[in-house]
């Protein structure tokens, strides 16, 4: 399984660092097989890795914390449910915006 998750608040954050978390902390983003594939096979991963100098990828855990970036990821996600409406996009977009509104960030642990 591969996991997008979001801290609710900075304190969440830290704790997320330190793996540290208790219930309440995230909003996550539980990817079966078939929904990572979407995503891969939409070419948002490499699109976000090559646009925000970043490398989500396959046993490898990487955030987008920069308000800008989340923003840029935001917009990325978007032009790519415009020719591909899948769920597993339209649940990444969530996610961003909640980092976005809880001014924290998304965490891939892949």
């Amino acid at each position: 399984m591969k996991y997008i998750s979001v801290p609710v608040n900075k304190s969440a954050m830290e704790s997320l660092d330190l793996d540290n978390c208790v219930d309440g902390d995230l909003i996550e983003l539980i990817l079966d097989e078939d929904n990572y594939t979407n995503l891969l096979e939409s070419n948002v991963i490499n699109q976000l890795n090559n646009e925000l100098d970043i490398n989500i990828d396959d046993y490898e855990d990487e955030k987008i914390i920069d308000l800008d970036k989340l923003i840029k990821a935001k917009s990325i996600i978007q032009n790519s449910i415009v020719s591909n409406n899948s769920e597993a996009l339209i649940q990444l977009l969530t996610q961003v915006d909640n980092a976005i509104k809880y001014k924290t960030g998304l965490f891939f642990y892949f």
